[in-house]
């Protein structure tokens, strides 16, 4: 066993690189499986109905949630774990979490921007109803009346 072994992986470079290309093809299928599925989430950026903030383009949502320039508003990130999560920075940013994550410790590391407060689904909505100032996203289907879509998220820009 031991001689098959050292023969698949070793004396036979060929068979090597096919098993390298094979690993290698398995794991960025598993990877579109996992962007598929943050993709067929659709967020929206949301406020409270009498919100003094009206509309809010791509830009501007980028600029609020990514590089801290809020205008006032306070902004609310959900868990890590919540796939919505996911993906509201694929359909806003186009990155994955580790990236998000990567690119908000370079922000914050130099000092120009701060990440939005994290708060789970059940406590951002009535913190949402309650405050005009805070701005935050939600699975669309979990929108409950009182607060009003700004900005829906379902294409990858």
């Amino acid at each position: 066993m031991s001689s098959r072994w050292r023969w698949t992986t070793s004396s036979d470079p060929w068979r090597r690189d096919a098993l390298c290309r094979q690993a290698a093809a398995l794991a960025l299928i598993a990877l579109g499986c996992l962007a598929a599925s943050a993709q067929a989430i659709e967020v929206a950026i949301v406020v409270r109905a009498d919100s003094a903030l009206t509309g809010l383009s791509r830009d501007d949502a980028y600029a609020m949630f990514v590089l801290d320039q809020r205008r006032g508003y306070t902004t609310f990130d959900l868990p890590d774990t919540d796939p919505a999560r996911e993906a509201f920075y694929q359909h806003l940013a186009g990155k994955n979490l580790a990236m998000m994550r990567g690119l908000r410790a370079r922000l914050v590391f130099s000092g120009q921007a701060r990440p939005p407060r994290q708060l789970g689904s059940a406590e951002l909505i009535p913190h949402l109803l309650h405050d005009p100032k805070a701005v935050g996203y939600l699975p669309i289907e979990l929108v409950p009346p009182g607060l009003r879509v700004l900005l829906p998220l379902g294409d990858i820009p």
